[in-house]
């Protein structure tokens, strides 16, 4: 982080929301905090016990009201979103705070047929694409938003912390424009080939 602790104390709180959006999941109880621990774990990021996390996020505060969270914890919290580091994470988030990011992306060109990929974006949407073709998916779940299963969409790339713009298809009915995470961008999961 950098050496300001007001800019450090904004960075840790972006990042704590960007972990929630992430998971779409608010941390303010036991289980979340043992949830997330396991989330990291699972997904082969590294382990941070729940009592650490609860530090992070305030909810103990048995280390002082200064605490500040160890590189490993940050680092880790950062490779759940998408960033190797919590430095690539401050410098990619304030370039998006400027509208200039050109952060990881996905060409959906290059990806293989049948891989599938997560978006989720605020408030609390979350869409499970399945690619099918060159820039073509078919949406296999749906969590609040107004894309549904079964819907074709449509597009070239995905942009970690931007927009998405699809052309859908729905039904055999005109196509129509849709876009996911416009003021807060998405967040993308891409998964193992199913």
């Amino acid at each position: 982080m950098k050496d300001n602790n007001k800019t450090e104390a904004e960075d840790l709180n972006r990042l704590k929301k960007d972990v929630e959006l992430y998971i779409s999941r608010v941390l303010h109880s036991p289980a979340d905090y043992i949830y997330l621990s396991e989330r990291l774990q699972n997904e082969g990021h590294g382990y941070i016990s729940p009592t650490t996390l609860k530090r992070v996020w305030g909810y103990i505060s048995d280390k002082g009201e200064n605490y500040t969270p160890s590189s490993y914890t940050l680092k880790t919290l950062c490779k759940l979103i998408g960033f190797n580091d919590i430095s690539e994470y401050c410098s990619e988030s304030s370039r998006i705070q400027s509208k200039e990011y050109q952060g990881k992306y996905v060409d959906t060109l290059s990806l293989p047929a049948d891989t599938e990929i997560t978006l989720m974006w605020p408030p609390n949407r979350k869409v499970r694409l399945r690619h099918t073709g060159p820039e073509s998916f078919k949406v296999v779940e749906n969590e609040n938003s107004r894309l549904r299963i079964g819907d074709n969409v449509q597009c070239s790339s995905l942009t970690q912390h931007a927009p998405a713009f699809f052309r859908v298809c729905r039904d055999g009915n005109k196509p129509f424009s849709y876009i996911a995470g416009s003021d807060q961008g998405i967040f993308y999961h891409v998964h193992s080939q199913i």
